[in-house]
């Protein structure tokens, strides 16, 4: 009979499948008692509301198009923001930053860096699934709704749709960009919560440059930002109710950083 391997002679890799292992198992357990469900009424009165607002904005869509992504509109210069809202800018860092951490041997370090190391290696991770998962939500969107881009407005309109139809052109609902944007205002919103509010309304901003860029119309802005939002709202929510990355306090709504004042000290 073979003695069970010493945790501190694991290499990197067993270390960092012990750690996804355990991160799995925990994701897997129900969630405290009592805690606040993840998805709430009001999240899902926002939904709605959002949805009935993307209802009334829709007949505008055309006009408002036309007009925010004129070339020679004031607006034009907007344009040079537009790829902030690439995916690729937040995955690939949060990726390697999860990578690089997940494979330390946590037990041979101190305590003070060990919990700022795993804060910052919980959040890494956070922020790529928050960006990740809710662009595949709307990309399966896309591809079930199909809507034509506004390049095409002159021919289809804003009432070109193609549902399943792979490819860019008609990839419009839900905007990507936004999504993404969405996802990072709200990742940025619970790791600064002084500063809410102004960072929602810059991500708000970059994701209203996909209009100017006539990449997307404005209901694929508000839907797609809303997706990224309140998609990563639910999981910081999810991740409180097993207090993995986020606990919850008291009755705020958003949920706050596990280990922040130790993280700080």
């Amino acid at each position: 009979m073979t003695d069970a391997p010493n945790p501190q002679s694991l290499s990197g890799l067993g270390r960092a499948r012990r750690s996804i292992v355990n991160f799995l198992r925990r994701m897997r357990a129900p969630a405290y008692p009592n805690s606040p469900a993840a998805w709430t009424g009001g999240m899902s009165m926002a939904a709605v509301l959002i949805f009935f607002f993307i209802l009334l904005l829709h007949p505008f869509d055309e006009l408002l198009s036309r007009d925010l992504s004129s070339h020679d509109g004031p607006l034009s210069s907007m344009r040079v923001l537009t790829d902030i809202g690439l995916s690729q800018w937040y995955l690939i860092p949060a990726f390697f930053i999860a990578v690089c951490l997940i494979g330390i041997d946590w037990r041979n370090l101190p305590h003070s860096r060990r919990v700022r190391l795993g804060v910052i290696y919980a959040q890494a991770t956070f922020a790529f699934w928050s960006v990740a998962l809710s662009g595949i939500l709307t990309n399966i969107a896309k591809f079930c709704i199909g809507r034509a881009r506004p390049k095409f407005i002159d021919t289809l309109g804003a009432n070109g749709f193609s549902p399943f139809d792979a490819g860019y052109d008609f990839a419009s609902f839900p905007s990507g960009h936004s999504t993404t944007m969405g996802a990072v205002g709200a990742v940025l919103a619970l790791w600064f919560p002084r500063w809410r509010v102004p960072i929602i309304l810059a991500t708000l901003f970059i994701a209203f440059t996909r209009i100017v860029a006539r990449a997307h119309y404005p209901t694929d802005v508000v839907a797609g930002y809303s997706v990224g939002f309140l998609f990563t709202l639910a999981l910081a929510r999810f991740l409180a109710g097993r207090r993995a990355a986020f606990l919850f306090d008291g009755s705020r709504f958003f949920p706050v950083l596990r280990f922040r004042d130790q993280f700080w000290r």
